[in-house]
């Protein structure tokens, strides 16, 4: 199978002027069609057994336990360079990449600073009740030979220090910036030059500096591609390296780990042929990374963020275009077994993904039209964003030894979610038909459009790749 490394080159002006280089290289996948969509059980495994005071304690809660996730807002993130997205109630968190507000554009000489873009996002995204992520990089041409080399360190905590004081909750009348991210997708040469050591000193730094300026912000470790080989290798190097100035492990100065769940753009089957990436190979690539970070000794704790998905990204030309239900699937799936697996925050790319210059689009689920530029107009993908928000208010419900989101085996899953008054369960199979067994409470079931009509309980109902959620009284 063919896999195409995602290269994304910073444009922040304009959508339409990214600069992207991909440079392909193949790595042999082999993923059955039934085990790709397994992800790991062990990220949702709940740490409250750790805390009893007894070991006869902890086994008593661990029969007891149900693995549960509770759904917040901010799970729902996207990028947004025009900030149309800050209209929808939906849109919890907003990561600023590709939106005009890098550290050349904010500071484009030293010490002279143009804060007119940073207002503008976070102005709008305090109306909206959204929180707001800024990418610390890339590097000014007064720090740095060039954007992606590593920074000078003084002028980087200069930088950072302005940054954080201008939009702290004592300066700005609330938190402006709820988290910082040291770096974009460092795991590959388009936007990181540097060492690993010189990395290190970087998140040291911004760790630092916030600690100093703003305790209350979240500071996000580098981005990281996930889904070459040399990419997860960069991966465990960094993760397992140490801070020179104090010998300590460099997830210790971070909040949250950042991935860039992108899957490949094909998946080769086990019979021949292949099929569009999905949802599911999302978690296949979570999972291996999770492999990663447990050998590198990073706690299970650490929190996950996906701050850039999206499907069908080839190389360096418009992805293959997928039907309207099959974009909605993308993006209902996608958040659900996020969700399930444990992963905090999903920062769609993009709400205004805009037209490539020969033509097409880069990923190839849409959230709006791209004839838009400004990302105003919802596609039926658009619309499942904010449904599936809604399907998700509530708590994911597992079992005692598996994570919510659960698939038989024969890869049909079930979300369960509790309601205040009520039980939602969400059924697909992304790769065949199969029937489910509806519970005899089933009043309601809601198809990924949002069309509603009558469930019989104890019916048998048919489920395909297109989600369905059935509503009952318990």
């Amino acid at each position: 199978m063919m896999e195409i490394n995602l290269m994304h080159a910073s444009s922040p002006r304009h959508p339409l002027a990214r600069s992207r280089v991909l440079a392909a290289s193949v790595l042999a996948v082999t993923l059955s069609v039934l085990g790709a969509s397994t992800a790991s059980s062990s990220a949702s495994a709940d740490p409250s057994a750790h805390s009893m005071a007894s070991e006869r304690s902890a086994k008593q809660v661990h029969k007891k336990k149900v693995r549960k996730v509770k759904v917040a807002r901010t799970l729902f993130g996207v990028h947004d360079r025009y900030l149309t997205s800050l209209t929808h109630s939906s849109t919890g968190s907003i990561r600023l990449w590709d939106a005009g507000t890098t550290w050349p554009d904010i500071e484009p000489t030293q010490g002279t600073f143009d804060w007119q873009p940073l207002d503008d996002a976070v102005t709008a995204a305090h109306a909206n009740h959204t929180q707001v992520t800024l990418v610390l990089g890339v590097s000014p041409s007064y720090a740095a030979a060039s954007t992606i080399d590593a920074p000078n360190i003084a002028m980087y905590k200069a930088y950072l220090k302005a940054v954080m004081q201008r939009y702290s909750a004592k300066n700005w009348g609330y938190r402006g910036i709820a988290a910082y991210q040291v770096w974009n997708e460092v795991n590959i040469k388009t936007f990181w030059s540097g060492t690993t050591a010189q990395l290190d000193d970087l998140t040291k730094a911004a760790y630092d500096v916030r600690n100093q300026v703003d305790k209350g912000a979240l500071l996000v470790a580098p981005a990281m591609v996930t889904r070459l080989g040399f990419e997860q290798k960069g991966i465990g190097t960094f993760y397992s390296s140490k801070v020179s100035s104090t010998h300590k492990p460099v997830w210790r100065y971070v909040d949250a780990i950042s991935l860039n769940l992108y899957p490949p753009q094909t998946v080769a089957l086990k019979g021949g042929g292949t099929r569009f990436s999905t949802p599911e190979d999302t978690m296949v690539l979570l999972k291996t990374v999770r492999r990663l970070l447990a050998k590198a000794k990073v706690p299970s704790s650490l929190p996950i963020w996906n701050t850039e998905v999206n499907y069908g990204i080839g190389s360096g030309v418009a992805a293959t275009p997928i039907s309207d239900s099959r974009q909605v699937a993308n993006v209902i799936r996608t958040y659900l077994l996020n969700a399930a697996a444990g992963v905090k925050r999903v920062d769609w790319y993009a709400w205004d993904m805009g037209q490539l210059p020969g033509g097409g689009t880069l990923g190839n689920t849409l959230l709006t039209d791209p004839a838009d530029r400004a990302g105003g107009v919802l596609t039926p993908a658009g619309r499942a964003f904010a449904r599936v928000e809604s399907w998700m208010k509530g708590t994911l419900i597992g079992t005692r030894t598996k994570q919510p989101c659960i698939a038989d085996r024969n890869g049909t899953y079930t979300c369960e979610v509790k309601y205040r008054h009520g039980v939602g369960r969400v059924y697909w199979n992304p790769y065949r038909s199969a029937k489910v067994k509806l519970v005899h409470s089933a009043r309601t079931k809601v198809d990924e459009l949002g069309t509603s009509s009558k469930a019989k309980g104890g019916s048998k109902l048919k489920v395909s790749y297109e989600p369905v959620l059935v509503k009952s009284s318990k």
